[in-house]
């Protein structure tokens, strides 16, 4: 089990501030990659993540992870891994996410509009085709927060501070 650090806006906006570059199938197949996926998971699971992306954690990888089981009140180690994600809005327009939070942005807070609905298309761990369309605001909200991370956009960027 490794337990990557993760970066913070302000100490290290670099990293955080980069677009996050595509993985090829062998890139993703890679021991590189594969033990960077699990230690992301070992990563979010030891702080109680909803969701990393690799730019998170140093690595300018296109992927992220995020839990099964969002949603409900237990955490486990099983994660889902999207890579390349390209993400669209679905039909049933935005609300205000408030009190939206990031591992990368401890301690604060923010309100920052986001689609009820998205549909998201990528690959996962095996570099095999995946798609499908949220089915909640929460899974919406997180999936969009952590694509926006892999094109170096922070919610700092997007939201208005809750004080």
């Amino acid at each position: 089990m490794t337990v990557l650090d993760i970066l913070i806006v302000g100490n290290d906006a670099g990293m955080l501030s980069d677009e996050a570059e595509n993985l090829t199938k062998a890139d993703i197949l890679s021991s590189k990659i594969q033990t960077l996926i699990e230690d992301m998971k070992d990563t979010c699971h030891s702080v109680g993540g909803l969701g990393l992306s690799a730019n998170q954690v140093g690595a300018p990888a296109n992927l992220f992870i995020y839990p099964e089981d969002i949603g409900r009140n237990t955490m486990t180690h099983k994660y889902n891994v999207i890579i390349n994600p390209v993400i669209f809005a679905g039909n049933k327009g935005k609300f205000k996410s408030r009190g939206e939070g990031c591992l990368s942005v401890p301690g604060r807070y923010f309100t920052i509009v986001r689609y009820k609905e998205v549909i998201i298309y990528g690959l996962n761990e095996k570099g095999e085709e995946i798609n499908f369309r949220t089915k909640s605001k929460q899974l919406a909200k997180l999936l969009q927060h952590e694509v926006d991370h892999l094109h170096g956009v922070t919610i700092l960027d997007k939201g208005k501070e809750v004080t």
